[in-house]
């Protein structure tokens, strides 16, 4: 698979490349937007990740060429943000069929996540890990909580990674949980995935401050409802950035 890189930055496109490379793409990187809009007949790319930041009128040139003759799952298109992306940017984002924006930043883990997920979002990558760990972000509704297996205080927390398979589970009050060990199994859990709340057993792969929780059991419903969840994200994140306006644009 292709994908076109249209970034000024050398740090940045080198990023790129790294968090691509692992899905099986082969970057193809220029400088000169006018050249990269010529091409694209000739290179057919699979994804394009323009910086918004270095061509704030050449990405939308670009979106409106691809759209005229790809959607979203044909040829998957990132913004990448700087510091400052006005609502009005976003909407157009949006209404030119852009996939997703994620800032600039990739040293980020939360936003090499987002990254990766908004191209496996919409299309098939080569990808050797069974599950994808997940950092929810302020506009996701995640939320765990279990009945601790011998005194059965409830325990709250937050969730610090999640996947279709298991869970990074922080407790509120770790006291209540610092007598866990690895193999136990917490049959009443209870997980917020969105509008609804599912119910689960986990077994602890690893305790400590931050517990490491395997998903024992889930129903196959349940465990659909998690991981369509999960692959959303970038659709509520776009969400987001339109219904909070240039707070959320600007993070």
């Amino acid at each position: 698979m292709k994908a076109l890189l249209l970034i000024e930055s050398d740090r940045i496109a080198d990023i790129v490349r790294f968090y691509l490379r692992p899905l099986g793409f082969e970057a193809i990187r220029y400088r000169n937007p006018v050249k990269a809009i010529d091409n694209l007949e000739e290179l057919e790319p699979d994804a394009i990740i323009v910086s918004a930041r270095d061509f704030p009128r050449h990405w939308k040139v670009l979106a409106q060429t691809i759209r005229a003759e790809k959607d979203k799952n044909e040829c998957v298109i990132v913004l990448l943000k700087g510091a400052s992306f006005p609502l009005e940017e976003a909407a157009k984002a949006v209404h030119m069929g852009v996939n997703g924006v994620v800032k600039d930043d990739l040293d980020d883990r939360r936003e090499q996540s987002r990254f990766q997920q908004l191209l496996k979002r919409y299309m098939v990558v080569d990808d050797e890990r069974a599950a994808d760990r997940v950092m929810p972000s302020p506009w996701d509704r995640l939320d765990f909580m279990f009945a601790h297996p011998s005194s059965l205080a409830p325990i709250a927390g937050r969730i610090e990674t999640i996947s279709s398979t298991g869970l990074s589970f922080v407790p509120d009050a770790p006291a209540l949980a610092f007598d866990l060990s690895g193999g136990q199994i917490l049959e009443d859990c209870s997980m917020r995935v969105g509008a609804d709340i599912i119910s689960l057993s986990c077994k602890v792969a690893r305790s400590g401050r931050v517990l490491g929780l395997e998903i024992e059991a889930i129903s196959e419903e349940d465990r659909s409802r998690l991981e369509s969840y999960l692959g959303s994200g970038p659709d509520r994140e776009m969400k987001a950035i339109l219904d909070r306006g240039g707070d959320a644009a600007d993070d």
